[in-house]
């Protein structure tokens, strides 16, 4: 039995070879260019799977760094206005100088009362004005309501989103600014974030939210006093504002009520300080935020290089690529010697079938 091999099958047979042949010599280009071991899954399936779950890893790592850093540049805007309020400028005193100005005020300098209430109010002003700093189109210590303004001044009120900060302890809306400053926006950095009935758990996310009630205080004291600190400072500027500009005598229509005003004067003196103290310490609770985002940043960068190494380790060939080109020079050599070959027996096919 003989068998005849059409020029059709032959040319259908030469077709298939040389394609599988043009395909490896792409392979083997692709190879070089990229410089990776493998294309597609099925060629190494095993280090393929290693492959994604490395680079997986590497994708969340990147997402937690983005979110460190967003969260790295809202706590610095956070600590500049802390610093501003707590260090002053070129228009308004320092904590530690108004105190320090409270402190060395006598009879015999009470001159000096009625100027350093107006700096005392100018200083209640800045410190409003400072809590309402925004960052990415949100305002940063306004709790979880980022879109409105955190303070506003309603005369000698001041309202944190439209309540008075110095609504009396125990009442409704006491209760509702301790809810305000109890909120949190957790955000995931890296650290495990899980979640349980309650919602997520604290200390396995980074919670982002700023109050501007925990920096400057709200609800009263036992005596009914403002705890928050620029509601002191300007009820004694406006009390110092009305002292005699020359002796600094405290304003009154007899000694009774000027004294009356005197000791409340040093009540709020007092109380001011300890106010300043709590947003002193606030302050420095911002800047130790700041370094455990900074430390968590360094610790991602870290893990992402580490990420990218492995990566390479499974991905890459060495660096010079050296067995990706031998291979792509030997397959070529194939392509073309496939064309050499083919070209002479397409060429005696057809003439012996004419």
């Amino acid at each position: 039995m003989s068998f005849r091999i059409t020029t059709n099958g032959l040319f259908r047979t030469y077709g298939t070879a040389m394609r599988t042949q043009n395909k490896k010599v792409y392979d083997a280009l692709e190879r070089v260019q990229t410089n990776r071991k493998f294309a597609h899954f099925s060629e190494d399936p095993a280090s393929a799977a290693k492959a994604f779950r490395l680079r997986r890893d590497h994708w969340r790592s990147t997402d937690f760094l983005d979110n460190t850093n967003f969260l790295i540049s809202k706590q610095e805007i956070a600590y500049s206005a802390g610093s501003a309020i707590v260090n002053g400028d070129d228009r308004v005193p320092s904590l530690d100088g108004i105190y320090e100005s409270l402190a060395g005020l006598s009879d015999t300098a009470g001159a000096g009362r009625k100027p350093l209430g107006y700096e005392l109010s100018a200083k209640a002003e800045s410190i409003a004005s400072a809590m309402n700093v925004t960052f990415n189109e949100e305002f940063v210590f306004a709790g979880a309501d980022g879109l409105n303004v955190p303070f506003t001044w309603d005369g000698d009120k001041l309202l944190y989103r439209g309540i008075d900060v110095s609504a009396e302890t125990g009442s409704e809306d006491y209760e509702r600014l301790q809810k305000m400053a109890a909120e949190n926006t957790y955000v995931d950095i890296g650290q495990g974030m899980k979640e349980n009935d309650q919602g997520v758990i604290p200390n396995s996310a980074y919670d982002s939210c700023l109050s501007g009630l925990t920096f400057l205080g709200y609800g009263t004291d036992e005596d009914g006093d403002s705890k928050n600190l620029a509601v002191l400072m300007r009820e004694l500027g406006n009390l110092y504002q009305n002292c005699d500009p020359d002796t600094g005598d405290y304003p009154g229509i007899n000694h009774d009520a000027q004294e009356a005003n005197k000791a409340r004067a040093q009540t709020l003196s007092l109380k001011i300080h300890d106010a300043i103290n709590r947003v002193q310490e606030q302050h420095v609770a911002l800047s130790a935020g700041s370094n455990f985002l900074q430390q968590n940043k360094r610790q991602l960068e870290e893990t992402q290089f580490t990420l990218q190494e492995q990566i390479s380790q499974v991905e890459k060939l060495d660096d010079t690529g050296a067995l990706a080109i031998e291979e792509m020079a030997w397959a070529q050599y194939v392509y073309e010697a496939a064309l050499h070959v083919g070209n002479d027996l397409l060429s005696h096919s057809l003439f012996d079938y004419m």
